[in-house]
């Protein structure tokens, strides 16, 4: 088994779990934000270099390292990821959204996967010491299919992450920090089974989205998109998440802002203001990057645009001064509802 590190570490994340905020003299660990990043390679870099590219053009380690595992076969952590969680003086935690492949959300949910569970239990019991992050088949919406026999009903989803936290959890009670990871946009909030993915709060810990500014003169600021809207009644991720699920801390899992010619609405004023908007959205405790050049190595185009931080000097600099900010490096006084226990 590997050497735990810092027991700080386990502080930061369970006592946002289990621990309210106060006022002077001093808040607690658990109203840090914490600042994280999904690191995807630019240019020749591979993917851990990438994590360390990415911190050299911030100035500053991250809290948060976002990986995404597929299917039934590997194990993770790898020992290169263990590796980031344990460096000394950058430790960081590990968070990783994990997706079935070629089974229906009601195979796993019916145990087609529990052997590959049971085995990566046990591997996480052995090996990841720590508290991480796990999400499931994030931004799940997309892949709802109504029809009853499909197996990839709401229903199928609620009941699938339920039965993949209980079989995981039977090894691992304390170190798993679960995320309900949604795409966050009104499109899938109006849907009627929208309500039905929920899986309980006995098995979620955090509450989370997925939301980039594509349009920045709709979406100018970090307020604006955690709350991002097309009319109607829906009054955007953030204000819904916090009327209805109160007792739970938020996070953007993944977020971006697109580079757009210079003017009144750029990326660089984007991360300038980004600070001030931060301190309207006091459940968000966690903001993990989409850094992406929006292109693939072989050169396709993606629809998320460029959200690499490099994309101008501009945003650049403006990112960089984001995150070393007080909102992003200093505890701030909060009040957190504890999370329900497993």
């Amino acid at each position: 088994m590997r050497h735990p590190g810092p027991l700080v570490m386990l502080g930061l994340i369970l006592s946002v779990l289990v621990t309210s905020c106060s006022a002077p003299p001093k808040p607690s660990a658990g109203c840090d934000v914490f600042f994280g990043v999904a690191p995807n390679p630019h240019g020749g870099e591979n993917w851990d270099t990438a994590l360390t590219s990415f911190e050299q053009r911030v100035g500053r380690s991250v809290d948060i390292v976002h990986y995404y595992k597929r299917g039934q076969d590997a194990l993770f952590p790898t020992e290169s990821e263990l590796n980031r969680q344990d460096e000394p003086g950058n430790e960081r935690i590990l968070f990783f959204n994990w997706k079935p492949d070629s089974l229906t959300w009601r195979e796993v949910a019916d145990g087609a996967a529990d052997p590959y569970l049971a085995e990566l239990g046990d591997h996480l019991r052995r090996e990841a010491g720590q508290p991480f992050f796990l999400s499931l088949n994030a931004e799940m919406e997309d892949e709802v299919d109504e029809n009853e026999e499909s197996g990839q009903t709401a229903a199928d989803f609620r009941d699938f992450f339920r039965h993949t936290v209980e079989v995981l959890s039977r090894s691992n009670p304390d170190t798993i920090v679960t995320v309900m990871n949604y795409t966050g946009t009104q499109k899938w909030a109006e849907k009627p089974w929208f309500e039905e993915l929920y899986p309980g709060d006995d098995v979620v810990d955090w509450i989370a989205q997925d939301p980039y500014a594509f349009d920045l003169a709709t979406t100018p600021d970090l307020f604006q998109l955690a709350n991002q809207t097309s009319g109607g009644s829906w009054p955007g991720f953030y204000q819904w998440a916090a009327a209805h699920y109160p007792d739970k801390p938020q996070m953007l899992a993944e977020w971006g802002v697109d580079e757009k010619p210079r003017g009144p609405h750029s990326k660089a004023s984007f991360f300038n203001s980004a600070e001030e908007k931060l301190s309207r959205l006091p459940k968000l405790r966690a903001l993990v990057y989409w850094d992406h050049p929006g292109v693939t190595a072989e050169g396709v185009e993606l629809g998320v645009g460029n959200t690499g931080i490099r994309s101008s000097p501009e945003a650049l600099s403006a990112f960089r001064d984001f995150v070393n900010s007080p909102a992003l490096t200093s505890e701030r006084n909060c009040q957190l509802t504890p999370s329900l226990s497993r």
